[in-house]
Order: structure tokens, then C-alpha cells, then sequence
């Protein structure tokens, strides 16, 4: 922008009673924006507290059911700042039965940055479902994005997102799909990577720490006539480390068949995270001369502490 020169002589200043009716109208405007909940300027609003602002969960696809189960978000993003996404697994066999989640604190200005970083996609206007992939390809899993920030509460989920082939897509797939792919797969390798591209000051934390869920929620099937697992490697065995009866723990569970699910909480869900944190995927629960596989989702803040329904 081109520099105005200096004026040569002084504007006339406006009377004294004008400059003081222009101070109490400013005023009275800022006392209404201030009364009507305003942000600073640029600021999203969202939820505070441990509501959700944010989140990227990817579900369904070829899994079996206590894989579906135990699945959690790849990304939460809370109003006070909380971040929790899965930790890293070792590739060992057999794995951790209780795989590990971090929790990271964004500072606000962080915070700020990653609801534009979604809003700028242009895509969480209203609630849209991106489908016409599956025209193409099968069994793959579904992402969805879920808003809850500047005065709306949005869902945008995408199949197959990172395994359309954006050069050559699916002929389901219409040019707004296939851009939306684009923009989204952008999206979720920027939600899964915020140690990357986020500015100095947008965290709290110095560093990921574990996170200790309050409730978890438990899948427990009877495991008595179960063949050794192919690996050779014998299963763990480990008494059933809390008072109630397996055989008769939560309700009856949609799948797999003869499953039942539960939610523990309090001190019983500090017990079992005690047993599960030492326990495999190959580990057994025994009760009464039975055995049982026992497999843990552990809640987020703002999950219900109850059972799938379907």
C-alpha cells in the first residue's frame, strides 16, 4: 500500500462535546458486544471445560468385532485444551491388551489454530456424508470429523478417506467428492501430526503425557473352548481381578455371540487398568475354573459410560 504524505497544515479538530458524544457511543458499542458473549477478534468460540470441540474417529470397515470395539479416536481435542490421541505400539506378538492414549494441553492461541486450520477447508458448513467411493471399493472404514465450535455442531464423514486413488478415482466419486478427499486427507495428517506445524506457545504441556481414564468399558467373552493360538504362544492366565461373577458382568452384547459388556468405574476401573497394563492380547481372565477374553476400550471425557447398543 502506497504511503499518504504528510499533511501540510493540521485538520480541524472536532468540538469538545462532539469527541465526548463519540467516546460514549464507542462505549456503549463495546458494552454490547461485550454483553452478547463476543470472542476476541478472529476467535472461534467453542465449549470449555471437558466438552468436545473436536474429533477424527475412523470406524467400521473388514475388522473383526473386538477390534471394532477396542478402537478410539485417532484425535479429541476438549474445551480446555486437551488433546488425546492414541500412543505409539510396539510390533510385537502378542500385543499390549490395554494399548496406550496421551493427553497433551493446547494453550488457547493453539487451540485457535487448529479450529481455523478446520474451518479453512470450507467443508463443516452443515453436516455432509462423502460416500461415492464405495461404489469402487469395499470394506473400508468410515472417517468422521465432528464440530462442535463457532455456534454449530456439524459431522463430516468420508469413506474410504487416504485410499481413493485421487488420480485415477472410483466413477462414484464426482469432482466436489473427490476435492473434498483432497482436502480432508489433507486435514487428517495435519490433525494426526500437531507436534508439526503448530506455532511456538501452542501448548501448555512440555511434552505427551499417559492418559488415565476414569471409566472403561469391557468386552468379556468366554474363552473355555478357544484353540491355542496359532502362534504357539500359551495364554496368560490371570484371575478375574474384581468381585462380580464374568459370567453374569454388564449385559448381553450385541456381538460377538454369548459377549457381554460392562463399564467399570472408580475404584473398580483402577483395578482393572492395573491388571490390564500388565496383561496381552493372548491373556485370560479366570473365574470359578472358566476362562475369559477381556477386551478394554477405555473412555474419553465426554464418552457415555455405557455399552454399543447395536
Amino acid at each position: 500500500m502506497t504511503a499518504r504524505p504528510h499533511a501540510t497544515s493540521a485538520a480541524p479538530r472536532p468540538p469538545a462535546h462532539a469527541r465526548a458524544a463519540a467516546t460514549v457511543l464507542l462505549a456503549m458499542l463495546l458494552a454490547a458486544c461485550a454483553g452478547g458473549g463476543a470472542t476476541p477478534s478472529g476467535d472461534i468460540a467453542h465449549p470449555a471445560g471437558g466438552a468436545l470441540v473436536l474429533r477424527m474417529a475412523t470406524a467400521g470397515g473388514f475388522i473383526e468385532p473386538q477390534t471394532g470395539f477396542s478402537q478410539v479416536p485417532s484425535v479429541s481435542v476438549f474445551g480446555d485444551g486437551r488433546v488425546i490421541v492414541p500412543g505409539a505400539v510396539d510390533l510385537i506378538y502378542p500385543g499390549p491388551a490395554l494399548p496406550p492414549l496421551l493427553v497433551r494441553r493446547l494453550s488457547e492461541p493453539g487451540l485457535q489454530a487448529v479450529l481455523h486450520d478446520v474451518l479453512a477447508t470450507g467443508l463443516f458448513a452443515t453436516s455432509r456424508d462423502f460416500n461415492g467411493a464405495g461404489i469402487g471399493i469395499a470394506d473400508a472404514g468410515t472417517t468422521t470429523f465432528s464440530l462442535h465450535a463457532d455456534g454449530r455442531d456439524v459431522t463430516v464423514s468420508v469413506y474410504a478417506l487416504g485410499t481413493v486413488d485421487l488420480s485415477n478415482p472410483p466413477p462414484g466419486v464426482s469432482q466436489d467428492e473427490l476435492a473434498a478427499h483432497r482436502a480432508l486427507t489433507r486435514l487428517s495428517g495435519r490433525l494426526s501430526s500437531l507436534d508439526s506445524w503448530l506455532p511456538a506457545g501452542s501448548w501448555m504441556d512440555a511434552a505427551w503425557q499417559p492418559f488415565a481414564p476414569e471409566a472403561v468399558r469391557l468386552l468379556v467373552r468366554t474363552a473355555d473352548a478357544d484353540a491355542p493360538d496359532q502362534s504357539g504362544i500359551a495364554n496368560q492366565l490371570v484371575p478375574w481381578p474384581t468381585a462380580d461373577d464374568p459370567a453374569t458382568f454388564g449385559d448381553v452384547a450385541a456381538q460377538p455371540e454369548g459377549a457381554r459388556c460392562g463399564v467399570v468405574t472408580a475404584a473398580d476401573a483402577a483395578t482393572w487398568l492395573r491388571a490390564l497394563m500388565r496383561a496381552n492380547q493372548l491373556t485370560r481372565f479366570t473365574a470359578a475354573a472358566h476362562r475369559y477374553q477381556v477386551t478394554p476400550r477405555p473412555l474419553l471425557p465426554d464418552e457415555p459410560r455405557s455399552c454399543p447398543i447395536t
